[in-house]
């Protein structure tokens, strides 16, 4: 195993076998045939030669639409969770809000979906230490793994700042007077399937600096454990495992780049490592 292959992991989709779906003339995702045929059934979407295209309703209606459908499909057990937590349905990253949808929903439908991760880290005399999470084992997805200190998905009505600030008090019990000491760093994108779905995914990364006496503490049950740990420590646990979450891998990779950790001298897919940090597949 490699760092490269996380981000073989991480992008291993083949738009081939989904079926893209469009308000107009605005390509808002791409449906696996299961969601596809009873999207079809329910009146969701009608198909045409180019693929489904919704129908031209306001944006009221469309969330009415997409609540049903969620409903329906959660009920009748094809939805694996429900988080009850509305995304926004955008066609690119400057596009409007055009609608709202359940979270679950995105990863069948093929959303774009935004996230905020944070990397937290220590300076030590003996350099760069990073927060690690374990995440629960009663997570719905990818329990026990391991995780960046704060990582959530960007809910419509906040911005990434507003975000920011809830998760990192919720899961790992930062203030607000620190959150707001995050640095911006850039982000991480990919397309992914893991059978539920496809993640077409926008990852805002942050840089927080802690003191040495902070100790995160999980607020809403999300997070089982926190363990701070070298960073050669970590980037060996995923150069040698799939312990991490697999997008988790792609933040520290990045946030490893970006401190000088991994170079070209001592890294042999360096040049590969960073041009592959973004690349979403449209």
């Amino acid at each position: 195993m490699s760092f490269l292959d996380h981000f073989y992991h991480a992008h291993n989709t083949d738009l081939q076998l989904w079926t893209p779906w469009f308000q107009g003339d605005a390509l808002l995702g791409y449906v696996q045939d299961s969601f596809k045929e009873r999207g079809l059934a329910l009146d969701l979407w009608r198909e045409t030669e180019r693929g489904l295209v919704i129908p031209d309703l306001p944006e009221m209606e469309l969330n009415q639409l997409f609540a049903r459908f969620a409903k329906q499909t959660y009920e009748e057990g094809s939805l694996w969770s429900w988080v009850g937590e509305l995304f926004p349905v955008k066609a690119s990253v400057t596009d409007s809000t055009r609608f709202v949808m359940e979270r679950t929903l995105t990863a069948p439908l093929g959303c774009l979906t935004f996230g905020v991760h944070l990397n937290g880290y220590v300076r030590t005399g003996q350099g760069i230490e990073l927060w690690v999470a374990k995440r629960s084992q009663q997570k719905p997805t990818f329990p026990g793994k391991l995780d960046n200190i704060v990582g959530g998905g960007q809910p419509a009505g906040l911005s990434l700042s507003e975000n920011l600030i809830k998760e990192c008090f919720e899961e790992a019990g930062i203030s607000e007077r620190q959150a707001r000491q995050s640095v911006a760093t850039g982000t991480v994108s990919y397309s992914h399937t893991d059978g539920r779905g496809l993640k077409r995914d926008i990852l805002y990364c942050f840089d927080l600096e802690l003191p040495d006496s902070f100790v995160p503490a999980c607020q809403d049950g999300e997070v089982e454990s926190f363990e701070r740990l070298p960073i050669s420590e970590v980037l060996s646990i995923i150069q040698t495992s799939n312990e991490f979450k697999y997008n988790c891998n792609l933040v520290i990779i990045d946030f490893a780049i970006r401190h000088g950790i991994l170079t070209g001298d001592n890294t042999a897919d360096y040049a590969e490592l960073c041009q592959r940090r973004n690349q979403l597949t449209d």
